[in-house]
């Protein structure tokens, strides 16, 4: 008997790759033995992943997103949704201007051929999901300066550029970057900080926003190797700069993963409280979060198994 495989395609993300390719996807999962549904994505329409997922009366053994991080967030968030013991194998063909989550995870990244032999081929991987206020993300919850330019940044323009247009984007919008701040109380895991900070992130991953966050200058590097699977995740936090001079200060250290900085403070976390003293613009996933004074942000330990390169 054939295993049942849930196609979801958003057509529209980074390089439009998938409308392209989907003859190819659907030939080469036929081949690997599954019997494929095709689901295209069109949010203007109603047809989201979460929706698709929750309302399907078929039991699939796996669920194929075809898309970039923010279309793998909604089918996430879908998933999460199903009991433990029903939910499907994930499947991941990445098609985004950047991709970072599959970089992290050893998934096949602008090589969409590579990428079907993965998921007919490859092995199951368990890892770990957050999940904020009750919405869950893959690899990065973050507020602050520059974390909104993942969605704000034209489509397009991501398309054209890849990960050189948010550096073009925040450049842009540098000196209100530089501005910002925001007072925030935070409890980690029976810790507290609080402080003005100019960003903060909560993630698991070793690249954002096209970014390598594992090597640095001089052969520096974060303090830990980060792993997807270990009922952990990474914060890190960068207070508001005191004078125009300390913000170089805060890039050199950055660049060169250099964590004696004062602005700069990184811990690992299962659980993190945060209320700020106002409203804060976050990111999941590269996609708008919502605006909140309050956030709970839980680790769900090896809550989903993804198909990976062997």
């Amino acid at each position: 008997m054939k295993k049942k495989v849930l196609l979801l395609i958003n057509g529209s993300a980074g390089k439009m790759l998938m409308e392209k390719s989907l003859y190819k996807i659907v030939e080469t999962l036929s081949k690997g033995g599954y019997e494929v549904t095709v689901y295209p994505i069109i949010p203007n329409e109603g047809l989201m992943s979460e929706e698709i997922i929750g309302t399907s009366d078929t039991d699939y053994d796996m669920v194929v997103c075809g898309g970039g991080d923010g279309t793998l967030n909604h089918v996430i968030n879908g998933l999460m949704l199903l009991p433990p013991e029903k939910r499907p194998l994930l499947g991941y063909i990445p098609a985004g201007s950047t991709n970072d989550f599959a970089k992290s995870v050893n998934i096949p990244a602008d090589d969409i051929e590579l990428s079907c032999e993965t998921l007919v081929n490859g092995s199951p991987f368990s890892y770990d999901i957050g999940c904020f206020n009750g919405r869950y993300f893959n690899y990065i919850a973050a507020f602050g300066a520059f974390s909104e330019i993942s969605y704000s940044t034209d489509q397009n323009f991501k398309n054209a550029l890849g990960h050189a247009a948010y550096i073009l984007n925040g450049l842009i919008n540098l000196q209100e970057n530089i501005g910002y701040k925001c007072h925030m109380r935070i409890n980690v895991d029976g810790t507290c900080y609080e402080d003005d900070y100019v960003f903060g992130a909560i993630y698991s991953a070793t690249s954002v926003g096209g970014f390598n966050l594992q090597s640095g200058i001089g052969g520096h590097k974060f303090p830990v190797d980060v792993k997807f699977d270990d009922g952990m995740f990474e914060m890190l936090l960068i207070k508001a700069p005191e004078k125009l001079g300390d913000l170089n200060k805060i890039t050199q250290a950055l660049m060169s993963r250099d964590f004696s900085s004062p602005y700069i403070s990184f811990t690992q976390v299962k659980s993190v409280k945060i209320h700020s003293a106002e409203n804060a613009s976050w990111t999941l996933d590269g996609e708008y979060g919502g605006t909140f004074d309050e956030i709970n942000v839980t680790v769900c330990h090896k809550a989903v198994s993804i198909m990976v390169q062997r």
